[in-house]
């Protein structure tokens, strides 16, 4: 592929975002350090406090009445479009981020009045800007760039709704900065002693996906409040009855999470005959989409695994080989492990599932299929040669065709399990020789996330240079090598007997 392709490739599945805690940058970031310094303003709910009186009933959401509605929710959102950030008081900041997440959230399913669940509209998190007082956001931005690292307030994750029946219960009032510690002890409180979301399974505590997703927030030394596991964490929310059991185990309980239930939060579902407005009236409102939404199998895969915390890193990696074991491509996932994880997780993510599926391509020829493998490539001068260089070369040729395929890589794992080359000497030639192409791919995807968030201004010019300048000498290196062995490859398999690599 063409490093043109690469590229958009890369800045196609760059939208994806990851729910990592990292702190916005630019201007939004300055106009949020100047409300947590010196801001004193505050910011009038009461529309959407009137709203949320009407429309929600014990955390179920009255979506046909709220279409009815629209025009005072989209006047609200027009004042938050306008407001000044940074001239707000820090308390009153943090309630504003926490109605303005919800109300957008809200928005999104009026826009799109068909689905059964928020997860069936494409980019709702990571592509699908909201004008935010002054600024392009995205819902993910709001939450992971400003809420969490700013606040560090592991109550977040109780205020934020996303519209499910699984995540936090939306509330019939509008958070208001002079109440809020109270109302996060409240929303607390309320899910925790819930037993939807927290219960006891045979000696097992049984807790919300979200101490799966985002552990560390309740245990972390500077997010507040905290304890010291999240057993613990639960035990000063939760009923007397659970929490009275966690400390009898001394916050040593077993832990696992319950599944989360992503269909509609609806009390009643929104009317599908009822048009959104139009495209300039979603402009008044301050919202708009980003044209770089995300499609595809693959990218919707890795979206859902990115969300299932740890365990996602690891589902990640078996997906990846069997992509590889069953020929289908697999730089796709290359480069989305790049936005995804980032450079470093990601190179090393895909580095150890590409290496991995080759490996077991390789012994599944060798052992399983030798004879269907062997007629595959039974018509390949090409692999004649490379078979006969092995003999004498061993590992250095198979680096080579790595570096320079002279056939397909999928074809390549199985082709050298009917060669003399030993399972270590392929394995670790494989790994050495693949790691520069892989960290090209990894490196479009990181890269790529950057230009995502270049139009909210949380970008560090100076990072992002050197991670394109970074980029250029990594496809300059790639190029170099695989030119390189090109040439190599076709001088050793010219003088194996009997054949050319040409």
């Amino acid at each position: 592929m063409g490093a043109i392709g690469l590229t958009l490739c890369g800045l196609l599945l760059a939208a994806c975002g990851t729910p990592a805690s990292r702190p916005a940058g630019g201007d939004v970031a300055d106009a949020v350090k100047a409300s947590l310094d010196h801001g004193r303003n505050r910011f009038d709910h009461t529309t959407w406090d009137h709203l949320l009186g009407q429309v929600v009933d014990h955390g179920l959401v009255d979506y046909a009445l709220l279409q009815q509605r629209r025009p005072d929710l989209d006047d609200y959102l027009a004042r938050v479009a306008g407001a000044d950030l940074g001239s707000l008081e820090a308390m009153e900041l943090k309630a504003f981020l926490f109605n303005a997440y919800n109300a957008l959230t809200i928005r999104s399913i009026l826009d799109h009045p068909r689905v059964a669940s928020i997860r069936e509209i494409d980019g709702v998190w990571t592509s699908i800007l909201h004008r935010v007082g002054g600024f392009d956001l995205t819902l993910d931005q709001i939450e992971h760039n400003l809420l969490r690292p700013f606040f560090r307030d592991p109550r977040i994750h109780f205020a934020v709704n996303c519209a499910s029946r699984s995540c936090a219960p939306l509330p019939g009032w509008a958070f208001t900065g002079d109440d809020l510690d109270m109302q996060l002890e409240e929303r607390t409180r309320a899910f925790l002693s819930d037993p939807r979301q927290v219960n006891l399974r045979d000696g097992t505590l049984m807790a919300s996906s979200y101490f799966d997703w985002y552990g560390d927030d309740f245990t972390a030394a500077d997010w507040e409040p905290r304890a010291a596991t999240i057993p613990l964490f639960i035990a000063d929310y939760t009923s007397p009855e659970v929490a009275g059991i966690i400390r009898g185990a001394d916050g040593r309980l077993p832990l696992k999470f319950l599944a989360y239930d992503w269909s509609l939060n609806a009390a009643v579902p929104p009317d599908p005959r009822v048009a959104p407005p139009d495209s300039a009236g979603e402009a008044a409102a301050g919202s708009h989409t980003d044209t770089a939404q995300k499609d595809g199998v693959v990218t919707r895969l890795r979206d859902w695994i990115t969300t299932q915390g740890p365990a996602g890193f690891v589902l990640y990696g078996l997906v990846y080989v069997l992509l590889t074991v069953f020929f289908i491509p697999a730089w796709p996932m290359t480069v989305g492990a790049g936005a995804a994880y980032g450079l470093l997780a990601g190179t090393i993510l895909t580095s150890i599932s590409s290496v991995s599926g080759a490996a077991v391509a390789f012994l599944v020829a060798r052992y399983l299929l030798r004879a269907r493998v062997a007629r595959w490539v039974a018509s390949s001068t090409q692999f004649a040669a490379i078979d006969r260089a092995v003999g004498r070369e061993g590992w250095k040729i198979v680096a080579l065709t790595r570096s320079s395929p002279v056939f397909p890589f999928n074809l390549q794992n199985y082709a050298y399990g009917l060669t003399a080359i030993g399972f270590w000497p392929y394995v670790f030639a494989s790994w050495v020789a693949m790691l520069p192409g892989t960290l090209l791919y990894v490196y479009i995807g990181a890269a790529g996330a950057d230009v995502a968030e270049a139009a909210t201004g949380q970008v560090n010019w100076l990072v992002t240079g050197f991670k394109w300048a970074g980029f250029a000498a990594t496809l300059l290196v790639t190029l170099f090598i695989a030119r390189v062995a090109r040439r190599a490859l076709k001088e050793a398999a010219a003088e194996a007997p009997g054949t050319s690599a040409a």
